[in-house]
């Protein structure tokens, strides 16, 4: 499908004032007296080298270079280069293959990795997400929420795309995301403080303690964030506590404790048909949300150990042991729902290496167990002629109207273990092979005074591949494998026959598929990433609705055939120590493939053209101009045929699903210094400046005409302080 003309002007429109701003601050720093730049500042704009960049998320350190499969790197400085960093779809912007869905501007978002986790009601699913080294996806491949992660405290995020449920199971079939928090410095005693604050009521502080005391290395943050939101009862607030100590011993020894603490409210402003959009606006809400107080409630808290022990010449094993305790609350017209749980788990591995300069083997063998044990009950509420229509919406209200009346009582239990091995085979200098072969089980349980059920699901996954690092500029890189996708405990109990029990009518997403790319660096000032892919997929998921059952409650199942096949590029440039650029584009082409009712459609939420391009250049020594375009093409969001029909409302023909593109430009302007021991830096950030109206997320539902759709924040203003002792 070919972008149109028309919005093609927009995204060069876009990016002809900022290349022009650009070039007018270039030309003022070549005519400034030459020194060096700051080390704070200088890495902002510095480009990637293969031979520095070590990867972690395969389980083992492996160097980029070495390793056959599409990885996407992003370095703290770029996750701060926008100010706001509350959200993923800021940090993980430049990142090809990856979309992020923000509909309420806050921290609760959808992910999807090549078209992985699309259509999920909330959170996403089929993407392995790990905060220091410990898995947030619950044992069927769920991962609520990114509420854990304060983008603040990064150090860098690890993106591997593509069929990787090898390495971690059925919650990795899309990919991994795979996030470092920071180390404490290397003096006894440093302190940081954080504080943005901004349009729609919004603020946030945040203030960290670290250091390094002997063979102690520590650090402890606590943040507290709150807005309005930019739509009617939209508001959310949240406190995140983050604690990282890593005790050394000795040389042999390593041991790393976590602690996390989460709460994290937000009301639910749900999605509204485009007749409401027209006749209200983009900041309204659906008509159930004030009146029944919609609102989500998360509060939980995670704690780990890791232990790394080299025991023996080329001979290591490391165990990691967590247990999470999560509260959750949603409220809706459909009820008062509270689902409760208790998730522990444990990792260990062996590894081994071995093997002569040109023939070297690292093999690792090891073992994945999670459990949780969810407790559900749903409360009816009043329909909507017994409640008070015109009480008063206060932000941060957590009333609710159950009525003397359950329906569901139920217990949910979830078990899931992964065997498997890893092969990196040094055959060369240049020659590299990696080879992962694992097997999962993952049993489901229900129990409550009316259901007893229970579903299983076991496969085998793997995936080889190869690199040859031909030259610095050509790192070539190809990988088969297979990917296994389970029911999560959300599609499964969200059951279409009828309230409590499972979903017996939806089976596991089976896919194979391969990638070929290549990408190098051209001297100092030039880095590139391109990457080929195709992945087909059995049983596909798709989600709906039921009539009868409530316009916002989601139902899943099974499609038929996909094909998904694209390209990702990722292009970084710095033609002069102040300037740089950096672009990041994907292609996808993602169709069902059978049954023949829907062949030929395209996978709903899955834009054709997604493309960020972004400038950057340091002015005056202390100054820093970060500036972006992002731009999507258009959407389906029904499955079926409704895709190609027509309807008319209030007078004007509406597309049953295609939702058109948008392009959007923000800026940042930030200024850094150094004042003795005390590092700092003033940002101010312009989001959406020129005040695009498009829509963040949509989901289908009972008819064309019931569509949600979720807008997106118009231009917004912040402005952040950071300080470092």
């Amino acid at each position: 499908m070919i972008v149109s003309f028309i919005q093609i002007n927009q995204v060069m429109k876009s990016i002809y004032i900022v290349v022009a701003l650009l070039f007018i601050l270039a030309f003022q720093a070549t005519g400034q007296e030459k020194s060096k730049p700051s080390p704070n500042l200088r890495d902002t704009l510095a480009i990637k080298n293969l031979n520095e960049i070590v990867i972690s998320a395969l389980r083992i350190n492996i160097p980029l270079r070495q390793i056959p499969a599409a990885i996407s790197v992003v370095p703290g400085t770029q996750v701060n280069a926008m100010a706001k960093t509350i959200a993923a779809d800021d940090a993980l912007r430049l990142v090809p293959g990856v979309r992020i869905d923000n509909g309420t501007g806050g921290s609760r978002v959808h992910v999807y990795i090549r078209g992985q986790g699309v259509l999920t009601e909330s959170g996403f699913r089929g993407i392995g997400v790990f905060i220091d080294g410990i898995s947030i996806n619950t044992p069927g491949g769920f991962a609520p929420d990114l509420y854990d992660v304060d983008w603040e405290t990064v150090s860098n995020v690890e993106v591997v795309k593509g069929l990787a449920a090898s390495l971690y199971g059925t919650n990795a079939t899309g990919g991994i995301i795979n996030i470092t928090t920071k180390d404490g410095g290397s003096k006894p005693v440093n302190a940081s403080l954080y504080t943005s604050a901004g349009s729609n009521g919004f603020w946030k502080i945040l203030g960290q303690v670290d250091g390094t005391q002997g063979n102690v290395n520590y650090r402890i943050s606590y943040s507290h964030m709150q807005s309005h939101g930019y739509r009617i009862h939209q508001s959310y607030m949240s406190d995140n506590l983050s604690e990282k100590l890593t005790w050394t011993p000795s040389s042999k020894i390593k041991v790393t404790q976590l602690l996390t603490y989460t709460n994290y409210f937000n009301q639910n402003s749900e999605g509204i048909n485009l007749s409401r959009y027209d006749t209200v606006g983009h900041t309204s809400a659906n008509t159930d949300a004030v009146r029944y107080n919609e609102f989500h409630l998360t509060q939980r808290l995670t704690g780990a150990t890791t232990v790394r022990y080299d025991f023996a010449k080329n001979q290591d094993i490391t165990v990691k042991g967590f247990i999470r305790m999560n509260n959750y609350q949603e409220t809706s017209n459909n009820g008062d729902d509270f689902k409760p749980y208790v998730n522990p788990g444990i990792t260990a591995q062996y590894d081994l290496h071995f093997g002569k300069e040109n023939l070297f083997n690292n093999i690792t063998l090891g073992v994945d167990y999670q459990s949780m044990k969810m407790t559900e009950h749903m409360f009816a509420v009043p329909d909507g002629d017994h409640i008070d229509n015109n009480r008063v919406d206060s932000y941060w209200s957590k009333e609710v109207f159950d009525i003397n009346n359950v329906l569901i009582n139920q217990v949910i239990r979830q078990r899931s273990t992964g065997l498997f091995l890893i092969d990196k085979l040094d055959i060369s200098k240049r020659l590299y092979a990696l080879l992962n072969v694992r097997y999962d089980y993952v049993y489901n349980q229900l129990d409550s005074s009316t259901n007893k059920d229970s579903r299983t699901f076991q496969k085998p996954t793997f995936r080889i591949g190869l690199a040859y690092d031909l030259a610095k500029a050509a790192n070539i890189y190809a990988s088969y494998g297979s990917g296994f996708l389970v029911p999560t405990e959300d599609e499964l109990y969200n059951n279409p026959v009828q309230y409590g029990g499972f979903n017996s009518l939806i089976t596991p997403t089976t896919s194979l598929g391969g990638e070929l790319g290549v990408r190098g660096e051209l001297g100092k000032k030039f880095y590139y990433d391109v990457t080929g892919f195709n992945i087909n997929s059995k049983n596909e998921f798709y989600r709906y609705s039921v009539p009868g059952r409530g316009n916002n409650t989601a139902f899943y199942g099974n499609m038929g055939g996909s094909t998904r096949w694209g390209v990702e590029t990722y292009l970084s440039y710095s033609p002069l120590d102040f300037l740089k650029f950096d672009v990041a584009y994907a292609y996808s082409h993602f169709q069902y493939t059978t049954p023949d009712s829907v062949k030929g459609h395209w996978i709903p939420q899955c834009p054709e053209h997604v493309l960020t391009a972004e400038a950057a250049v340091k002015f005056l020594k202390h100054f820093t101009l970060t500036m972006n375009v992002q731009y999507e093409s258009k959407w389906y969001i029904q499955v079926d045929d409704s895709i190609y029909n027509h309807y008319t409302e209030n007078g004007i023909i509406r597309s049953s699903s295609e939702r058109t593109g948008f392009t959007v430009a923000n800026a940042n302007l930030k200024y850094s210094w150094k004042l003795g021991s005390l590092l700092g830096d003033l940002s101010f950030y312009c989001k959406n400046m020129f005040d695009e109206q498009y829509f963040g997320f949509t989901e289908p539902n009972n008819g064309p005409d019931y569509n949600s759709y979720q807008a997106a924040p118009g231009r917004e203003f912040f402005v952040s302080l950071r300080l470092r002792l």
